[in-house]
């Protein structure tokens, strides 16, 4: 018998041609996509761990300088020694806060690391917070305010202590830059879906210069000295932490900011509205 072929009408193989051009396209353009977005990461790496470097060069050559002082001589006076050991001290702090947020910010951003969520009642919970924050004697020279609608009733979806570190960054950060007697604002608002709480930290502090703001959650970015009088910043990834934090809850963060009226850091988190408490 005569070998039978098989042929596609000419429609049907343009038609292959096309959609496995397409195809391959789209997956060229996906891989170049990936490909960039790595690039971008390794580029905010190595810049995050230059800057790392240097934050952590200052503080070990200031406690250097103090020891190597210390060991020069053996007639220096008790003052002398104190003024030494309080620069090591406070230098060593700064080190352990550094690396303490290094490692909280590295464990936040790992996906692989569930969030132990939790459901809890949003009122309650801001309150409890904004009461317990009202004795802490960091706030003694500051007025503290809570805003919260009174018809608010929602339940939120969170791993507790990560939250309350994102408003623990948040209370400090407001502390830091404003004047004592400022005021420092807790509220929240639900919104018109009654699927999104709004939670907002504001001050009546220093501000932040508009050219700044784009990138103030940057975990590679460091603030300029208006933002950090007295060169009091901490480990300078408070706000990454936050950022990081509140995006594993499939929030966003944001902050509006005017040099010298103040600043107001937002971030939202998904919710579930409860139903009204009855009257009766």
């Amino acid at each position: 018998m005569p070998e039978k072929h098989t042929f596609l009408e000419p429609s049907i193989q343009q038609e292959t041609i096309e959609s496995l051009s397409a195809k391959l396209l789209s997956t060229m353009t996906q891989l170049t996509e990936t490909n960039q977005e790595l690039q971008k990461m390794q580029m905010e790496k190595n810049e995050m761990l230059s800057n790392i470097s240097h934050d952590l060069r200052a503080p070990i050559t200031a406690i250097r300088s103090a020891v190597d002082y210390l060991l020069s001589s053996d007639s220096l006076s008790f003052d002398d020694y104190q003024q030494s050991l309080h620069l090591i001290d406070r230098r060593t702090r700064t080190l352990e806060n550094l690396i303490q947020d290094m490692y909280y910010l590295f464990c936040v951003e790992d996906t692989s690391k569930k969030l132990d969520l939790q459901p809890i009642d949003a009122v309650p919970f801001l309150e409890e917070y904004f009461y317990d924050t009202m004795i802490d004697t960091l706030y003694d020279h500051h007025n503290l305010h809570l805003e919260l609608p009174q018809d608010l009733h929602c339940t939120l979806n969170i791993d507790l202590q990560k939250i309350i570190r994102v408003l623990d960054n948040l209370f400090t950060n407001a502390v830091k830059y404003s004047a004592p007697g400022s005021d420092i604002t807790l509220s929240a608002t639900l919104s018109e879906s009654y699927q999104q709480l709004t939670i907002s930290v504001s001050d009546n502090g220093f501000g932040i210069p508009q050219s700044a703001l784009p990138n103030i959650f940057n975990r590679t970015y460091t603030v300029s000295s208006s933002r950090t009088p007295n060169s009091n910043t901490g480990s300078g990834l408070g706000l990454a932490i936050v950022k990081a934090i509140v995006e594993r809850h499939h929030g966003n963060v944001s902050c509006s900011s005017k040099e010298g009226v103040g600043s107001c850091f937002s971030f939202t988190l998904p919710c579930q509205q409860l139903p009204c408490p009855s009257n009766h």
